[in-house]
Parts: structure tokens; sequence; C-alpha cells
């Protein structure tokens, strides 16, 4: 899975790796995810969210993935257009409420086995103890605040 030609020299920069690494990352669930069907990775998060976590709020759901509002919404409209997403006015508010249709449940379970072997395809490239530093590493990385 790993050819030595694809290694790339880190930069010094913290930024620039992660930034890169996270391309990569990107890239590889999409290819995995091609065959379900066409979601991209941020859709099929964005999908997997609504159903755990139920009908929110825009602001709710962008709070909860940490995503601005802005970025949310485009994110978004393809899905709406899709029907993979619906949206309803939240009564005596100008909040929408979004939640995950049938057509999104069902394109989500078939996408289910693409995603889980990118998961295990990229569990594999560390051992257990390096699995467990990595994520732990994002988690400190993700708590950065200015």
């Amino acid at each position: 899975m790993i050819a030595k030609e694809n290694l790339k020299t880190p930069s010094v920069c913290n930024c620039t790796n992660m930034r890169r690494a996270s391309r990569a990352l990107t890239q590889f669930y999409d290819k995995s995810l091609e065959s379900s069907g066409g979601l991209k990775i941020t859709q099929y998060s964005l999908l997997n969210h609504l159903k755990r976590l139920g009908p929110l709020t825009m602001n709710e759901l962008s709070q909860a993935i940490r995503l601005e509002r802005t970025t949310l919404v485009r994110n978004l409209k393809p899905l709406e257009k899709m029907g993979l997403v619906g949206m309803t006015a939240e009564e005596n508010s100008h909040a929408r409420r979004v939640h995950i249709t049938e057509s999104g449940q069902a394109i989500l379970a078939a996408a289910a086995p693409y995603w889980a072997q990118a998961q295990q395809a990229v569990d594999e490239l560390f051992t257990p103890e390096e699995l467990d530093v990595f994520k732990k590493a994002l988690q400190k990385i993700e708590s950065l605040r200015f």
C-alpha cells in the first residue's frame, strides 16, 4: 500500500505536514467510497453524524462536527439536491433543522463497508501503539485555540 517513492520529506512546518497528510487521507477515503455511489468522505461523515445525532439545527450540527456554518451549508447543498438530507423550518424561528432521509440512510448503509475497508487499511499502517499515539496527537492538535 505504501510505496517508498510516495513518502515525502517532511516540511519544517507542522501545518504543511498536517495539510498534506489530510489531503492524502481524504483522497484515499474518497477513492475507497467511489464504488458506493460516489459519496465523498465529507458527505459520508455528515450523513453519519446526522444518523447518529438525529435531526439538528444548522448551528447545532455545525458545533457538533466543528465545521464553520458557511462550510456546512455549502457541504449540505449537494446532499439536499440528491435527496439524502432534508431541511425543515423551525417553528417561530429562522433556524432550519437538518435530518437524514431514507435515501440518505440507504446510501450510508451501502457506503459503510467501503468506509470500513478504508478505515482498516489506514489502521494497518500503524502498530496498535502507534495508532493510539496518532489518535492522541490528533486530539491534542484539535484542541488548539488562540
